[in-house]
C-alpha cells in the first residue's frame, strides 16, 4: 500500500520514527547534562579536585574538595539556577568549599566549582 507521495507505508513509519528520535535526542542530552550530582575528580594545573552537587528536598548544594596536588589557595563553590543566575560564590579553605541555595522558587541546574581563585569554573 502506497503512502501519500508514493512511499510504502513502512518507509513513512520509519521516517516518522527517525524524525521523532532526532527531535527527542537533544532534550535527553540536555536533561542528563544538567543533573546535579556529577561526582567526579577534575584535574587542574596545581592538583585535582573532587566536585559534587545535589538537592536535599529543601535546598541545593555544591561542594569542591581537594583530592591531591600542591595548590595552597582557597577552593570555592556556587550554584547556577535554571534562569542562568549564579548564587554568591562561597570561598572555603585550601581543602574544601561548600555552597547552598534554598532555590527561592527557581530550580538549580548546576553546581559550580573553582580549584583556586584563578582556576576556571567546573560544572557538576
Amino acid at each position: 500500500m502506497a503512502g501519500k507521495f508514493g512511499w510504502p507505508a513502512r518507509r513513512t513509519a520509519a521516517a516518522a520514527a527517525l524524525t521523532a528520535a532526532v527531535a527527542l535526542a537533544p532534550m535527553i542530552a540536555v536533561s542528563e547534562a544538567q543533573a546535579l550530582g556529577n561526582n567526579r575528580e577534575v584535574p587542574r594545573s596545581c592538583g585535582t579536585n573532587r566536585v559534587s552537587s545535589g538537592f536535599t528536598g529543601s535546598y541545593s548544594w555544591a561542594q569542591t574538595t581537594k583530592a591531591s596536588g600542591s595548590c595552597a589557595g582557597r577552593l570555592s563553590a556556587a550554584l547556577e539556577r535554571n534562569n542562568g543566575v549564579w548564587t554568591t560564590r562561597v570561598y572555603g579553605s585550601s581543602s574544601s568549599a561548600y555552597a547552598t541555595d534554598t532555590n527561592n522558587g527557581i530550580a538549580v541546574r548546576y553546581g559550580l566549582h573553582w580549584g583556586c581563585d584563578n582556576c576556571n569554573v567546573t560544572r557538576s
